[in-house]
């Protein structure tokens, strides 16, 4: 998901810290056994069910500072 605009920032350095983690939800396909145990992994990404969502927290990856968030509807 993309929100065309940008919705945080680092309050350390915003002019400079462009890169956030933040959680996405995604599916994937496991071998499991007769009981449904975990296995292994057999495809680690077979779609994104859920991209970044401004509620969830976004932590820059630079300093690991807590990013502000601005509402995206807003102008």
């Amino acid at each position: 998901m993309s929100y065309g605009k940008q919705v945080v920032w680092c309050p350390k350095s915003p002019k400079r810290h462009k890169r956030f983690g933040t959680p996405a939800h995604v599916m994937q396909d496991w071998e499991v056994d007769e009981t449904g145990e975990f296995l292994r992994v057999i495809d680690d990404s077979v779609q994104t069910d859920h991209g970044p969502h401004l509620d969830n927290i976004w932590t820059c990856m630079v300093c690991g500072a807590d990013a502000v968030k601005k509402d995206p509807a807003a102008k």
